[in-house]
């Protein structure tokens, strides 16, 4: 084995490794967001039930599916790297799936972020102190839109179709050899 063959072996220990310890911390995060989501979702729904003027359904509703769309994200980007640390290629139809399904996820959030802030304001749980005014508290009715989380949506698409691309041609390159 030549010294540009342990080179890359040496590499590709490295990246291994970078990615055992990145599935590790979106697991940690993939569960972290599960438990406090239930545990938001038990508490909002515990309020809608027992002081249904402070909070309503469409709060509930809010968190649900944003706590959905959040654990989406955070499984699938686990999935991604628990491939690469499983040995399969990188550069796979599945991981641009995977990359796509990311994305799709956060243009979602975005969408409803859009949808749910424009001019709502709404509580937690008043009762202990906490509350949300989804309108930083201006008087007028404003929109929200969260220029981060639609930059990485479009990232990730853009990722998922350079994965593709990639893909193709390594499967291209497997037919001619």
């Amino acid at each position: 084995m030549g010294t540009d063959e342990r080179d890359i072996e040496r590499s590709l220990d490295k990246a291994e490794k970078a990615c055992e310890g990145i599935r590790v911390v979106f697991a940690l995060c993939f569960v972290l967001c599960i438990v406090v989501w239930v545990l938001m979702l038990g508490v909002l729904v515990y309020g809608c039930i027992t002081t249904p003027s402070n909070v309503d359904g469409a709060t509930v509703a809010y968190c649900a599916v944003y706590g959905v769309l959040v654990a989406v994200m955070l499984g699938t980007l686990f999935r991604i790297f628990n491939e690469v640390v499983k040995g399969n290629p990188p550069f796979s139809e599945i991981q641009a799936r995977r990359l796509r399904i990311v994305s799709l996820a956060a243009l979602s959030l975005v969408v409803l972020e859009l949808i749910f802030t424009a001019g709502v304001s709404y509580a937690v749980a008043p009762s202990a102190g906490y509350g949300i005014v989804v309108n930083d508290g201006a008087s007028e009715p404003t929109v929200n839109l969260n220029v981060g989380m639609l930059v990485f949506s479009g990232i990730m698409y853009s990722l998922s179709a350079i994965f593709r691309y990639a893909a193709l041609l390594q499967q291209l390159s497997d037919d001619t050899v």
